[in-house]
């Protein structure tokens, strides 16, 4: 990953379009802990990205890119809070939770792990990764059978044999995994 924010830094469109992908979604979910608008988290998403485009020469580590990343989300979301009327009430417990730096590196971890877990999980056989992505999304295994058009003992050993893949591809993160 540290090759394509060298790659992205020499402007590089098919690294950035890459980056991109996989932290548009991740930025989108940070941005919906704070705030209710799913068109307000993408809009942010997107301008934290493409605000990281735009100053690409400044940065040449990883973790300095993520950590822009973050912050920016976090202070745009402050100032949508902001400037919303309606969410005064929210405005205190937000800003607090936003501005407390404990509460945001919990954010950015937990971030991190989604990441970690579904690039994991987009590595495996089509039928497992919706087999995985369907438990993630709370279905039980019966109506998992029926929505493949399989038996509920293929879901099954699908999913134990998806498992045993996941704790070998995320072994070096399972610190990671028990935080959340």
């Amino acid at each position: 990953m540290q090759n394509i924010i060298s790659d992205i830094k020499s402007g590089d469109v098919e690294a950035f379009r890459e980056f991109f992908n996989d932290y548009y979604v991740v930025l989108c979910v940070f941005a919906a802990r704070f705030l209710q608008s799913d068109e307000q988290c993408k809009d942010v998403a997107q301008e934290a990205l493409t605000e990281y485009w735009e100053k690409r020469e400044d940065f040449d580590e990883l973790y300095k890119v993520k950590g822009y990343l973050y912050t920016v989300t976090r202070n745009r979301c402050l100032n949508i809070l902001r400037h919303e009327k309606a969410g005064r009430e929210c405005l205190d417990v937000c800003e607090a939770n936003l501005e407390s730096e404990l509460v945001f590196e919990n954010l950015v971890i937990e971030q991190e792990t989604y990441l970690l877990v579904r690039k994991a999980v987009d590595t495996l056989p089509p039928r497992m990764r919706t087999i995985i992505y369907g438990m993630l999304d709370g279905k039980k295994n019966a109506r998992i059978a029926e929505e493949m058009g399989i038996g509920e003992g293929t879901v099954k050993a699908l999913k134990q044999t998806a498992y045993r893949k996941l704790r070998e591809q995320l072994k070096e993160h399972f610190y990671l995994l028990l935080l959340f």
